[in-house]
C-alpha cells in the first residue's frame, strides 16, 4: 500500500468523470474517504484529481463492458487500499432516446452492455475486496424508469429494470458475506429532462411524468 489510503474508508466509482459520479467523488472526498475514480473520459478524471488532490484518489480509464479492464482497475485500487473496498458505486450508464424502431440495434445493444452488463461486471470484479471489508456496500445507480416502462427510452428502461432486480436479489444473497446492496432511482436530470420533454412535445406524445416535469420547470427546480 502506497500510504495514500492508509486508515481511510474507500469508494470505487464508475462513471466518475462527470455528473452524479463526479459529484459523488467530491462528496466522499469531503468526508475524508479515499476515492477510486474511473471513466472513459480521462480528461474529466484529470480535472477531478486536480480538484480533490492526487493524494486523495486513484484514477484510471475504464471500459465497464470489458471485464479485464475491471479486474485491472480493482487490482490497482486494492493495492492503494490494502485490499479493502468500503463501497462500490456502480454508476456508469448511457442512454438512447427515440421510438424503439428508430434507435439503431447497435446503439440499443450498447445501452444494454454499459447499463446492465457493466454493472454485473463491476460486482464480479469488486466482490473479493468487498467481502474482505466489514459492512461494505454495493451501491448502484438505477433510475425512476425502473419502476415503470417509459416510452422513447424503452431499452434504457429495460436495463434499469434489470439493475433493480439484480439489486434486490443480491441484497439477499450477499447478506451471508456481510456485504450490503442498494440502489438509487433518480429521475431525468436537468437538460436531459428538458430534451425528453421537448422531443415528446414535438411528437405530440405525453410521457407519464410530464406533469411533474412541467411543474418543476415552472418552479425552476430542474437544476
Amino acid at each position: 500500500m502506497s500510504g495514500k489510503a492508509r486508515g481511510r474508508q474507500s469508494i470505487f466509482i464508475t462513471g466518475a468523470a462527470s455528473g452524479m459520479g463526479r459529484e459523488t467523488a467530491k462528496l466522499f472526498h469531503a468526508k475524508g474517504w479515499f476515492v477510486g475514480a474511473y471513466d472513459l473520459n480521462t480528461d474529466g478524471l484529470a480535472t477531478l484529481a486536480q480538484e480533490i488532490g492526487n493524494d486523495n484518489c486513484i484514477t484510471g480509464r475504464l471500459d465497464v463492458t470489458n471485464k479485464a479492464d475491471f479486474d485491472s482497475a480493482v487490482s490497482a485500487f486494492g493495492e492503494e487500499t490494502g485490499g479493502r473496498m468500503d463501497m462500490l458505486h456502480s454508476n456508469a450508464g448511457i442512454g438512447e432516446s427515440g421510438w424503439f424502431e428508430d434507435v439503431p440495434f447497435e446503439s440499443a445493444l450498447k445501452v444494454v452492455q454499459v447499463n446492465l452488463i457493466g454493472v454485473i461486471a463491476s460486482v464480479y470484479a469488486a466482490l473479493p475486496l468487498l467481502k474482505a471489508t466489514p459492512n461494505s456496500l454495493v451501491f448502484i445507480t438505477s433510475s425512476s424508469s425502473a419502476t415503470y416502462g417509459m416510452p422513447r427510452i424503452a431499452v434504457y428502461s429495460a436495463t434499469k429494470h434489470g439493475v433493480k432486480g439484480l439489486t434486490e436479489a443480491l441484497s439477499v444473497e450477499f447478506a451471508r458475506h456481510n456485504v450490503r446492496v442498494a440502489d438509487v432511482l433518480p429521475g431525468l436530470i436537468g437538460a436531459e429532462r428538458r430534451r425528453v420533454l421537448q422531443e415528446c412535445a414535438e411528437e405530440r406524445h405525453v410521457p407519464p411524468d410530464a406533469g411533474v416535469i412541467r411543474r418543476r420547470l415552472r418552479l425552476g427546480r430542474l437544476s
